[in-house]
């Protein structure tokens, strides 16, 4: 991958960081902003509703995994409608299930 360079103050810029400095190193700190993961890092046992068949606790390790196991069950989570698809809310589907920019 490339390295950016700040035009104004030479710094080599990193992932994250505020590109806009005015002359002024210091600014380039890193943002506040990012991405929510799906990864759910080391995985959670989950012991009850989505369990292993024989009772044992199951272990999951996407946020996408366990609302697939949910809805095959018919569980809910907020309300979440089960055999919908298993998007996250930030797919580009609006409500009505049409893409941006359709009507």
């Amino acid at each position: 991958m490339n390295s950016v360079i700040c035009e104004k103050c030479g710094t080599e810029l990193q992932i994250g960081q505020y590109p806009f400095c005015n002359g002024d190193a210091s600014k380039h700190q890193t943002t506040g902003a990012y991405i929510a993961s799906d990864d759910i890092p080391g995985g959670i046992e989950i012991r009850h509703g989505i369990c292993n068949p024989d009772g044992t606790p199951k272990r999951y390790y996407s946020k996408t995994e366990i609302k697939r196991a949910l809805n095959e069950k018919g569980y809910q989570i907020a309300g979440d409608t089960p055999g919908r698809p298993y998007n996250v809310g930030w797919s580009g589907r609006r409500a009505d299930g049409k893409e941006r920019g359709e009507r």
